[in-house]
């Protein structure tokens, strides 16, 4: 009604609806937003490239969990007669080169050369269900597989910043098919190649794939989304990604060897691509920033007409408001946006450290992979789903320091190394994961004033990568210590907890355009009075 109502003020005075047509004239200057809301709000058109961009992400999302199931461990083995007789040894539940025994069997006597087949030998049909068994590396050379993850998110950081760059120049559209014809070539080349050097080449293709996928997608179905629905787009972007995660398991299920694993993966993305260069619009937005109005006001005109409404034909201009240049040098004009800053980053390390390690270390879980990992992608549904009310009722602050807390919580009482224990304590603490990537996404879009929001949102997310990057090593640290990587992560989650208290709460409050109003995010409420919750952990200290 508002949008309504100050659209019809900026009319011509002699300028009326038509009482038998829906239509308004717009004639004059108007935000991309205000033609959206006027229209139609979430129509037919938008509703068509959210469950487009909803399927994509479920797509990308499949092939975050393929090293989980395609370099699992396989333990069907025995030794040789000939590697019983130089030493060769057998222990239940582990592959041949993580006894320490064999690895030191094959450097004295096979100079480099791998042991497989040899002095052990796998059993012919599970063979083929790991890359670990059927690559025939040699033991030292099995450093490679811890770091084949770590490659895929060294490849989703150059993706995030080479696709935002690229999407900024050649248009959103053509980016993302970019990104997702990427997906698609490499996800054909990695089942044809039994060479672990073009294996990691192809993960970090395809790590740069997802990072600009989820990048341009999210962006994309936002900005073609009215203001008042962007929040419920974007949770529910995240929640079907969660989905599709989960929903990993059952292909790996169907498809147990590892490079037919890697074909089912490769099809949806193979049929995927001429629907989406046939259906995926460019963004009006990016239009508009390069000068190209008549273009922008043309999708506009294409969204209306979808929708079952009709753009006036009077004259009607678009415009944004383009923000200044900005560097990371303006972060450091105001004392206050460093030290956020700051927290901010270590609250996106800390949320991805959690959910990556959790998901890297599922492989120890006792039981079935693929069931583990079908539960716990899963498990994050409810997370993400309580993360929304809780930030309506007690706020963004309190409901980041309460997840992550909780999440220290989970990974000491891990340490009892009870199977049931342990698995309950995983799929709490991936709901708690959940609920954290809910708020640190939305808590970084209020926090920022407008002419940095992007560039701090930017590098809170490059702190999540390299958590993601370090993430499968401490999980592999359970081989070492069973305590470590639940030790690590729960006492870096308490500091982080700890530290949240010193930044300001966000909700309710409009959104800082400039370092002055980011100022003011400290100040009192009108009135005197800070929110109640602060007030009751004031009087409690």
């Amino acid at each position: 009604y508002f949008i309504q109502s100050n659209l019809r003020n900026r009319m011509d005075p002699d300028e009326e609806k038509d009482k038998g047509e829906d239509k308004i004239s717009l004639k004059g200057k108007y935000k991309i937003d205000e033609v959206l809301t006027q229209f139609g709000g979430i129509g037919k058109f938008q509703i068509r490239l959210i469950l487009l961009m909803f399927f994509l992400a479920c797509v990308v999302a499949w092939r975050i969990l393929f090293d989980l199931f395609a370099a699992k461990s396989v333990t069907q083995w025995e030794c040789t007669v000939q590697g019983l007789a130089l030493g060769c040894t057998k222990v239940e539940d582990k592959m041949p080169c993580d006894i320490a025994a064999n690895g030191e069997l094959e450097t004295n006597h096979l100079d480099g050369a791998s042991g497989s087949g040899i002095y052990w030998t796998f059993d012919e049909k599970y063979k083929d269900y790991s890359i670990r068994s059927s690559m025939d590396l040699p033991c030292s050379e099995y450093w490679r597989f811890s770091f084949i993850s770590s490659i895929y998110f060294i490849g989703a950081f150059f993706g995030v910043w080479m696709y935002g760059r690229l999407s900024d120049y050649i248009g959103r559209r053509k980016a993302l098919l970019i990104s997702l014809g990427m997906c698609t070539v490499q996800g054909w080349i990695i089942p044809f190649f039994r060479d672990i050097n073009v294996y990691l080449a192809c993960r970090f293709f395809d790590g740069a794939a997802f990072g600009g996928f989820f990048l341009i997608g999210f962006v994309l179905a936002i900005e073609y989304s009215p203001p008042n629905y962007r929040n419920a787009v974007g949770g529910a972007f995240n929640f079907v990604t969660s989905v599709g995660v989960s929903a990993a398991a059952i292909w790996g299920v169907a498809f147990k060897p590892w490079k037919w694993f890697a074909i089912a993966l490769a099809f949806p993305a193979t049929i995927m691509l001429p629907v989406c260069f046939s259906l995926i619009p460019e963004s009006p937005r990016f239009y508009l920033s390069k000068g190209k109005d008549e273009e922008a006001l043309e999708l506009l005109k294409k969204v209306a007409e979808t929708n079952g409404n009709t753009m006036p034909e009077e004259d009607c201009h678009l415009y944004e408001d383009i923000d200044a240049k900005v560097n990371l040098l303006t972060l450091f004009k105001n004392p206050r946006l460093i030290a956020c800053g700051l927290i901010n980053m270590f609250g996106w390390f800390m949320t991805s450290l959690v959910y990556y390690m959790l998901w890297f270390s599922a492989k120890y879980l006792a039981g079935d992979i693929y069931l583990n990992a079908a539960i716990l992608g899963l498990a994050e549904l409810p997370g993400r789903v309580a993360a929304y009310f809780l930030m309506e009722k007690i706020g963004r602050r309190y409901t980041f320091m309460t997840s992550v807390g909780l999440a220290c919580v989970c990974m000491f009482v891990s340490i009892w190394k009870n199977p049931i224990n342990v698995k309950i304590m995983y799929c709490i603490g991936k709901a708690l994961a959940g609920s954290l990537w809910a708020v640190i996404y939305l808590y970084s879009s209020e926090m920022y004033p407008t002419r940095i929001r992007n560039l701090g949102s930017g590098i809170g997310s490059a702190a999540a990568r390299v958590a993601a990057l370090i993430a499968p090593f401490i999980g592999d640290w359970i081989n070492v210590s069973p305590y470590a990587p639940y030790i690590i992560v729960g006492v870096l989650a308490i500091i982080c907890s700890g530290v949240f208290i010193f930044v300001p709460e966000t909700s309710g409050k409009e959104l800082p355009q400039t370092l002055e109003e980011f100022d003011m995010l400290f100040e009192k409420k009108e009135g005197g009075k800070k929110d109640e919750l602060e007030q009751e952990l004031t009087s409690q200290m």
